[in-house]
């Protein structure tokens, strides 16, 4: 098996992405990494991240989510407004992808992901294969940035998802009202 055709087995599995430090694990080498994409094998999508260049993009959209949080770390998860656009639950700004980390990060990062540093939190979920916050709190994260009427509408939509049950609108709501 060629170096390339284990990257691949591992990256295709999360939307075509690597770690450099996840092709070490599986013992290819950062210079077989840097041979493989200077032969277009790989595309650096930044420092010690990479995507194979035979992945498709997904037609549910989810890759700019899985890029942005690859990007920021391993500890990194979609957080509040993206979580909400992500399950689409109300209206919110696509142009703009919400990632939060408990770790600190020095790395650039392009325009339209917006960075939060937060505690690690115990409330993580997946949308799409992706780590991010659970629905109840990215709505509670929203409040600020998204319109209340808005917010009640992603409480009724994520409850008929089953995204929340009885109890977590409630105490979603009950958060809502006071907070706001």
């Amino acid at each position: 098996m060629t170096a390339y055709d284990t990257i691949f087995d591992e990256a295709i599995g999360y939307y075509g992405l690597f770690r450099t430090s996840q092709a070490k694990g599986l013992g290819v080498s950062g210079s077989a990494v840097l041979s493989l994409a200077k032969r277009g094998k790989l595309q650096r999508i930044a420092h010690g991240l990479y995507r194979i260049d035979k992945y498709v993009p997904q037609p549910d959209g989810f890759d700019a989510y899985a890029i942005a949080v690859a990007r920021v770390g391993e500890e990194a998860y979609l957080w509040g407004p993206s979580v909400l656009q992500a399950h689409h639950l109300c209206p919110t700004d696509p142009a703009k992808i919400y990632v939060a980390t408990p770790l600190r990060f020095r790395g650039r990062l392009p325009d339209g992901i917006i960075l939060k540093s937060c505690a690690k939190s115990r409330d993580i979920d997946f949308v799409g294969g992706i780590r991010a916050q659970t629905a109840g709190q990215a709505i509670l994260s929203s409040q600020h940035i998204i319109m209340f009427d808005r917010l009640l509408e992603a409480v009724e939509n994520a409850k008929s998802k089953g995204l929340l049950n009885e109890a977590e609108a409630h105490n979603t709501l009950k958060g809502l009202y006071t907070n706001d």
